[in-house]
């Protein structure tokens, strides 16, 4: 059975993405930044059920790098929400309360916004700032993607993550494999689904 065809809610449909190619700049005095987006590996894929995670890098709300990884011991739950999407905000709302409730457990929720208020386009610092006053996050990091950083490109679920809408979310075992997904958001759902994870 295909990951995104578990179970399908009230969720927003992606819209096509245009890309712009940025050349990058001559000024040699700018300290690089972390690497971001999906790393692909020969072991990993986001296809089914069992395959492994790939790992990633992406700032979070407050300009830190968080990186998949570093939460192998952890339960993972990934949020691929916009900001344009209103199921997503309404779900943003439970982000904190779920951290809050699981904490001790080692789950770790983690929203990933893909958008900001414009579809296809890469949410900005003030928008990313927005969404953790909105939603009152303090625990819970909030990352900032992108479609070309984190959505796989030729359809195989090797290179990023496969998505059906907004929003989805993916559970991780503390093996980095993936134990289920599901556009939309339900709290009793997410929550059953975690426990299965425990």
């Amino acid at each position: 059975m295909k990951l995104l065809t578990l179970i399908s809610l009230l969720s927003c449909s992606p819209a096509a993405l245009e890309v712009e190619e940025i050349s990058p700049s001559s000024d040699s005095s700018t300290p690089p930044l972390p690497p971001v987006g999906v790393i692909p590996a020969d072991d990993c894929r986001h296809l089914d059920r069992g395959d492994k995670a790939c790992n990633f890098s992406l700032l979070d709300q407050y300009g830190a790098s968080w990186e998949l990884y570093n939460y192998s011991d952890h339960v993972i739950v990934l949020d691929f929400s916009t900001v344009w999407c209103y199921p997503c905000q309404m779900a943003g709302h439970h982000a904190q309360p779920l951290q809050d409730q699981y904490s001790d457990e080692n789950v770790q929720f983690v929203t990933i916004l893909l958008d900001g208020a414009i579809s296809g386009i890469e949410p900005t610092e003030e928008e990313m700032s927005e969404w953790v006053s909105s939603h009152a996050i303090t625990t819970a990091p909030i990352l900032q993607g992108s479609r070309d950083k984190m959505l796989s490109t030729d359809g195989t679920g090797l290179d990023g993550y496969l998505l059906g809408g907004f929003p989805t979310y993916i559970y991780i075992d503390r093996e980095m494999k993936i134990y289920s997904a599901h556009v939309g958001f339900n709290d009793q759902h997410v929550k059953q689904t975690i426990e299965e994870g425990l």
